[in-house]
């Protein structure tokens, strides 16, 4: 208690009474803090689920990303396996009022040349049709794979004697 009251006198002992306590001012400081807590709660949470929001649509345009990046390297792998001697591929993007064979409007058109030999001399040349950009690659693969079918049930026949009209 000496060191108390020591100090208590170094720093203005003369205003320091212990018989007059008062109560108001530590329920007046929690009555503020309550009062603040009210105001900062909410606003905390419009804050946090706005910022949540935003880190939500970051991550979808992140992962849409990352996804039409992983079907153009698919695409092209694909279509350099499916294509031996070489290919080549124009994306135009298509406004959204011009119609196009099958009824739709917009999109993406992907037009594609697969090389007979290394002269570069074109062999197949088609155009399809996408949505986006994924779609129109997705369906430039599968109009490949088809012509690939188409040539391996050709070779077939041709070895079992069957007349094809190009062959």
């Amino acid at each position: 208690m000496g060191i108390v009251l020591t100090t208590a006198v170094a720093f203005g002992g003369v205003r320091f009474h212990p018989g007059q306590v008062s109560l108001i001012a530590p329920l007046i400081l929690a009555a503020f803090v309550i009062c603040i807590g009210a105001l900062v709660v909410p606003l905390l949470g419009l804050a946090i689920s706005s910022c949540r929001g935003g880190l939500r649509a970051w991550r979808r345009r992140r992962r849409r990303r990352r996804a039409e990046a992983a079907a153009e390297m698919r695409a092209r792998s694909l279509m350099s396996e499916l294509c031996p001697h070489g290919w080549r591929a124009q994306i135009t993007i298509v406004a959204g009022n011009e119609e196009h064979e099958d009824g739709t409007r917009g999109g993406v058109a992907l037009d594609w040349t697969e090389f007979r030999d290394e002269t570069g001399r074109p062999a197949v040349m088609r155009r399809v049709w996408g949505q986006t950009i994924s779609e129109a690659l997705e369906a430039m693969v599968a109009d490949r794979r088809t012509d690939e079918t188409l040539e391996r049930i050709e070779q077939g026949a041709v070895a079992d004697g069957a007349l094809w009209p190009d062959a």
